[in-house]
């Protein structure tokens, strides 16, 4: 019974090479508080030892990797134009170099590609039922006087409406 009075401490040299905090807080100091605890609940004194010397030896690496990160930090946003120069950066348009003249209408056009003015008078065709450009014209003249002769007489109309019955 008379071992129980008496502290171990670990080996000096293992706490001082592995566990420099840790050393310094097992050896007796004044009496403070923290050892008025200690005293009175010896299992509070080892299990609180390993963290506080394991965190004190981390914090030193802690602190040197976090200044490393906060220099790897930008410091300010980055603009929407900057963001896009770098999504889009090699992807511009490619020059045409494959040139050739169409054989129908002797403009510049893409090789092995239709001529766009040539596929553009033929849709025209299509689309006015292959009339030729002289009978579509007189056509669109039938249509244009036939709308205003109906607008016309829809003025007509509506003035005879207002028009006083009684004079």
């Amino acid at each position: 019974m008379a071992l129980s009075a008496v502290r171990h401490y670990p080996s000096s040299h293992f706490l001082s090479a592995f566990l420099p905090v840790a050393f310094a807080s097992l050896q007796p100091a004044a009496h403070t508080f923290r050892t008025h605890l200690w005293q009175r609940f010896p299992l509070l004194q080892t299990t609180c030892a390993l963290p506080i010397a394991i965190g004190s030896g981390i914090s030193s690496t802690l602190r040197d990797i976090w200044e490393s990160v906060l220099r790897a930090v930008p410091k300010k946003k980055t603009t929407h134009s900057k963001k896009r120069h770098r999504q889009l950066a090699g992807k511009a348009l490619q020059d045409a170099t494959a040139l050739n003249k169409c054989s129908g209408c002797g403009r510049q056009k893409r090789a092995h590609a239709l001529c766009p003015y040539c596929v553009q008078t033929i849709r025209q065709y299509w689309g006015n039922n292959w009339k030729p450009t002289p009978e579509l014209e007189a056509e669109q003249k039938e249509k244009k006087d036939k709308r205003e002769e109906e607008e016309q007489s829809r003025k007509r109309a509506k003035n005879l409406r207002w028009w006083p019955k009684n004079r």
